[in-house]
């Protein structure tokens, strides 16, 4: 995979906005799932699953961000000229 730099900003928008997708799908299904434990009176040990689930998104956020960042970095105004 080529490094943020390498991309242009075209492509670092469209990742944007498939990383924030991603990361909105996740979170969404995390909600879907919690809400069926509760409405079928699930036993409290398969909560854990759903209480862990937040952490495996941790690398898309900071995919998300390095991501922002650079494109940030690209629409900021330069202070040299």
């Amino acid at each position: 995979m080529k490094k943020w730099s390498e991309l242009s900003l075209e492509e670092l928008n469209k990742t944007s906005s498939k990383l924030k997708g991603v990361l909105i799908g996740f979170i969404i299904l995390g909600v879907l799932i919690a809400l069926a434990l509760i409405f079928l009176k699930a036993k409290p040990v398969l909560f854990i699953p759903v209480m862990v689930l937040p952490i495996t998104w941790v690398p898309v956020y900071g995919t998300l961000k390095s991501v922002n960042d650079e494109i940030r970095l690209r629409n900021a105004p330069d202070v040299n000229q």
